[in-house]
């Protein structure tokens, strides 16, 4: 058998993992995305595009794991009894460097799709107080996940004269706390809308 045959006994897992870190990319895009882009301060309801994408994200998470699946398969399968050449695919160095690499990568990967669901105790900020204040409570569309609740909160806290945001998604809304003085209601609205997560004023009164 010669060197070549020899690379295909046991492979290696690049496409697999090239798959795996592309999926999970597009199962992450429509949480991370609007955050992502709200921290370098790019805004605008074409954002909106990307929470959409989160009826998809199921889809991406089952080619996520399949394209692991097909790494783990090739980076572990027995290999064929065949020649090989000092560092080449099959060889001892070869399979534990492919296995060290496939590792690594499957632990970002992972760490990519968990981070939607881990990003809002990340962030955590307590109201300001202040002498007079008035409350307003927003719908928000588009909140499909806890770091679109963190995206909805940092882009209402940006904003001037709000002193405390508490935003859910069930119900998705956002109850805004702000100095009257300062800000009016509708930037506040701007402000999620330009996130990529339009809302509309459901209430608003004095507090305080």
């Amino acid at each position: 058998m010669n060197s070549t045959e020899g690379e295909h006994g046991r492979g290696t897992p690049k496409w697999g993992l090239v798959g795996a870190v592309a999926a999970a990319v597009g199962a992450s895009v429509c949480c991370l995305g609007p955050l992502l882009l709200l921290a370098v301060g790019v805004g605008g309801a074409w954002i909106g595009n990307l929470t959409a994408m989160e009826r998809y994200r199921p889809y991406w998470m089952a080619a996520t794991l399949v394209s692991l699946g097909l790494a783990f398969f090739r980076v572990y399968r027995k290999p064929k009894e065949v020649a090989c050449t000092p560092g080449s695919a099959c060889s001892t160095d070869g399979g534990r460097r492919n296995k060290f690499i496939f590792w690594i990568v499957t632990a970002l990967v992972l760490g990519l799709l968990a981070l939607p669901y881990m990003i809002s105790y990340a962030y955590a900020g307590g109201p300001e107080e202040t002498a007079v204040t008035r409350q307003v409570i927003l719908s928000v569309r588009n909140m499909t996940c806890s770091a679109c609740v963190v995206t909805v909160k940092k882009s209402l806290a940006r904003v001037e004269g709000v002193k405390d945001a508490k935003v859910t998604s069930s119900p998705s809304q956002a109850v805004v706390t702000y100095d009257p003085v300062k800000v009016r209601v509708e930037p506040l609205v701007e402000a999620t809308t330009k996130a990529g997560f339009p809302s509309m004023i459901l209430a608003e009164g004095g507090k305080r």
